[in-house]
């Protein structure tokens, strides 16, 4: 075993490797974009219909959501880059027989074998980068992996209608098998597995097995309930086997030795703020990819191309700040820098409300761009402050529970805003204009989110270092 004295700060060289490691995982994980494109195509070539192809998301989705910490427990366990590698092939073997699936049954089940490369990925990606760079540089290399994935978003949105135009929605699956191949040929060579304890701690299976089953009913229940009503007998039946999974979670938690979540972690002023703060931003900014597609189509009549231009606007504008996002972070503390994103966010779902009948397509491109400014200063930002509460023996969960912020956000974006919208377009009906009524619920579906960011705003002060000290000397007071 290696000697802490010993051990050494890896070389630039190493460093960036890693680094581009972990990007290309990111990157393959966003060209899943790809599937929103091409929904239509496979519930015509599967013979099925919209509602029951919207499992293949949600399924995707909560699957990764719901697997999240356990599976981030697995990379302290058992190696970070051995986790990683894993999720890569994991991945690249369900895109591939997605691809060559006969029917819409197999094809659901692998999008969850595709969810657990995605969920190991995710978690074990920012992971590998803390552990790489050191506290300076962290914030640069998180903004620069965030960049590089959002590429993939550019990429699925750019290639995605043509690949499913020429050759069909199996194409969107099969064209990444040999992305895949190359990130993990490229991963095993690039990356090396740090040093880890000649005792190998124990990996808390059954907290895990308790978490998903929580997780994966909490998932059903918001997405299943805002999409049929949360008082139908099975979502009330999935709400409570949330409780009682989660709550039985906490207490395995307490008793078991090394913990896949650590609760104490939890306590800390700055981590359960940030953390409050992600899944805040993402309910009140995901609004952007299921309300205002429609708006674009039902009242400024702009077809599919157009809105794939305007999410690339803003994916190149989101890659262009996390960069400086997580420079800005690493030169002052990361607060700030937070603060100052959530505050655009919060401005710019306020501007939304100013959308009308008569608004064009130029305008929501202005404000999709300023929401890329925001989301890309943020996301690198809050990474860096989240990653940096962990220990090192612990960066598998803190990329898991970063990644799990996000995800409930977006999920909790999906069900809650999309019934409120779905209750205000009700309310409003008296307009007598399907149009204006439209718009009308739309504004009010943008106050709420620009209250929500709002809010969020107001949290992230409080873990500024000024009022951290404040609170510190009060404490040593009393």
């Amino acid at each position: 075993m290696t000697a802490p004295s010993e051990i050494q700060e890896p070389s630039t060289a190493r460093m960036w490797a890693g680094l581009v490691a972990a990007a290309a995982g990111m990157f393959l994980t966003a060209l899943d974009i790809t599937v929103n494109v091409a929904l239509p195509d496979i519930t015509e070539n599967l013979g099925t219909d919209l509602e029951t192809i919207q499992w293949i998301i949600i399924l995707y989705v909560g699957s990764t959501t719901g697997m999240g910490l356990g599976l981030g427990g697995t990379g302290d366990v058992y190696g970070l880059k051995r986790v990683y590698v894993i999720g890569l092939l994991a991945y690249t073997l369900a895109v591939f027989l997605i691809g060559i699936a006969p029917g819409l049954p197999l094809v659901l089940g692998l999008r969850v074998t595709q969810a657990v490369g995605n969920g190991l990925i995710l978690v074990s990606a920012p992971a590998i980068v803390t552990q790489l760079f050191p506290a300076h540089r962290r914030g640069r290399a998180l903004g620069i992996m965030a960049g590089l994935g959002t590429l993939g978003m550019i990429a699925g949105s750019l290639g995605g209608g043509l690949l499913v135009d020429s050759f069909g929605w199996r194409s969107i699956f099969l064209a990444r098998v040999p992305l895949c191949l190359v990130a993990v040929a490229y991963t095993l060579v690039a990356l090396r597995e740090s040093p880890r304890p000649d005792v190998r701690p124990s990996f808390d299976l059954l907290g895990a097995a308790v978490l998903f089953v929580g997780m994966a009913s909490l998932i059903l229940f918001l997405t299943i309930g805002g999409r049929s009503g949360w008082s139908l007998p099975h979502v009330i039946a999935l709400g409570l086997a949330a409780i009682v999974a989660l709550a039985i979670f906490v207490r395995i938690e307490r008793r078991v030795a090394r913990p896949i979540l650590d609760l104490s972690l939890l306590k800390d002023r700055v981590l359960a703020p940030a953390l409050i703060v992600a899944y805040l931003v993402f309910v009140a900014t995901f609004v952007n990819w299921f309300i205002l597609p429609f708006y674009m189509s039902d009242v400024l009549n702009a077809n599919a191309q157009t809105w794939g231009l305007v999410i690339m606007l803003m994916t190149i504008t989101n890659a262009i700040f996390a960069p400086v996002g997580g420079w800005l972070s690493d030169r002052m503390h990361p607060s700030y820098t937070i603060t100052t994103a959530v505050g655009i966010s919060a401005l710019t779902m306020a501007l939304f409300t100013t959308l009308d009948v008569d608004s064009s397509v130029a305008d929501v491109a202005i404000l999709m761009m300023a929401t890329g400014v925001g989301m890309g200063l943020f996301q690198a930002s809050n990474s860096n402050l989240i990653m940096g509460a962990f220990p090192p023996d612990r960066l598998g969960m803190g990329g898991a529970i970063m990644s799990l912020s996000r995800s409930l956000g977006t999920v909790s974006s999906v069900a809650i805003m999309g019934a409120i919208f779905s209750a205000r377009q009700s309310a409003r009906g008296g307009a007598g204009d399907e149009t204006q009524e439209f718009v009308l619920a739309f504004r009010d579906l943008y106050v709420l989110s620009a209250l929500l960011a709002l809010t969020a705003m107001v949290v992230s002060f409080s873990y500024w270092p000024r009022i951290l000290r404040v609170l510190s000397r009060e404490r040593q007071s009393v």
